[in-house]
């Protein structure tokens, strides 16, 4: 299931923020369409080291 709203999501090529979705996005800036497949869903957390 795709976790990221249409809001949050980004293209891959501009940073742009993308139309639609779930499953299909439009990207204004590059006139292209990007699929949710193609996106980074992964919530990157920075790692803590310990002292």
């Amino acid at each position: 299931m795709n976790n990221a709203s249409p809001s949050a999501a980004r293209c891959p090529r501009c940073t742009t923020r993308l139309d639609g979705g779930p499953v299909q996005f439009y990207c204004a800036q590059c006139r292209r369409t990007v699929f949710a497949a193609d996106l980074d869903h992964e919530v990157r957390i920075p790692l803590r080291r310990t002292a």
